[in-house]
Formats: C-alpha cells, sequence, structure tokens
C-alpha cells in the first residue's frame, strides 16, 4: 500500500480553503501526515510596463506579501494549532507551477485542493488552478467540491 507521509494543502484563505483544510487535517490525523499548507502569491512582473512602473508593482507586490502572511499566520492558528505536523509554506509565481513545485520540493504524496469557488469569477479562477494541478501534477490529486461534501 502507498504511504502518503506528506500532504500539500493549496491555499486562498477562502471559505473553500477554510473547508479543505479541516478535510485534510482530519485526512493527516488518520494517516500520521504531515501538512504543507501553500499559499501563492502571483508574480507581478508579468504586468510591467502596463501603465505603472516597477517600482510601484514592487511596492504592491511588498504590501501583498505581508498580507499573505499576516492571513498564513492567522489560517494556520484557526485551523492547525491543533496539529503540530502542519507547516506553511508561502511563494511567488505561477499559481499552478508553483504549487506542483512546493508538492515536490517537500515530497508530497498528495496534493488536497478545492475544485472551485461557487459561482462567477471564483468559479473561473478555482476551477483553473484545479483543473492545471490535476493535469500537469505528477503528485495525486485529491479534489473536493466543498458545495457538494456536506460537513461532518
Amino acid at each position: 500500500m502507498v504511504e502518503i507521509k506528506n500532504i500539500l494543502v493549496p491555499v486562498d484563505f477562502s471559505e473553500v480553503s477554510e473547508f479543505v483544510a479541516e478535510w485534510a487535517k482530519d485526512l493527516a490525523k488518520k494517516l500520521n501526515s504531515k501538512i504543507h499548507v501553500v499559499f501563492v502569491l502571483e508574480d507581478l512582473a508579468a504586468y510591467e510596463g502596463l501603465y505603472g512602473s516597477v517600482k510601484t508593482l514592487t511596492d504592491l507586490e511588498n504590501v501583498l506579501l505581508e498580507g499573505a502572511q499576516k492571513s498564513m499566520e492567522d489560517f494556520m492558528k484557526k485551523h492547525f494549532a491543533d496539529y503540530p505536523e502542519a507547516q506553511s509554506i508561502i511563494v511567488k509565481g505561477d499559481v499552478v507551477e508553483k504549487i506542483i513545485e512546493t508538492g515536490e520540493k517537500v515530497k508530497a504524496d498528495l496534493i488536497v485542493m478545492g475544485t472551485h469557488g461557487k459561482k462567477g469569477l471564483d468559479r473561473i479562477l478555482f476551477g483553473s488552478v484545479a483543473n492545471g494541478v490535476v493535469k500537469n501534477s505528477p503528485i495525486p490529486v485529491l479534489t473536493i467540491n466543498p458545495y457538494r461534501l456536506k460537513k461532518a
């Protein structure tokens, strides 16, 4: 049988992430696995030259990084304070690529992530990220649709 010792959980700090985090933690407890919670801050360098300077984008990126660090700290306290085998990671770059790279770096045996948001832009963004990870990851991916799965 395959051992699942490391689980990667990509988050964006939404309600979907909260639901998936609790689900992943329950799974990790049963499997005695470590959890690596990752947030990917999109690289804003791709927007250079679009009515803004690099300095402006760098300043914005720094503000976003500080916000991400605070959000991650709060998220970890809320969902993993009772699970010492959980660590947080913040990386910058393309969301799909960085999720997969982070999974490989931490030697994840499984990626657990939400499928998409409920409607509108949320659905498009989450769907494309989950779809990209599923299609490109060499690591098995367990997707959870929190709107179809009832909380226990």
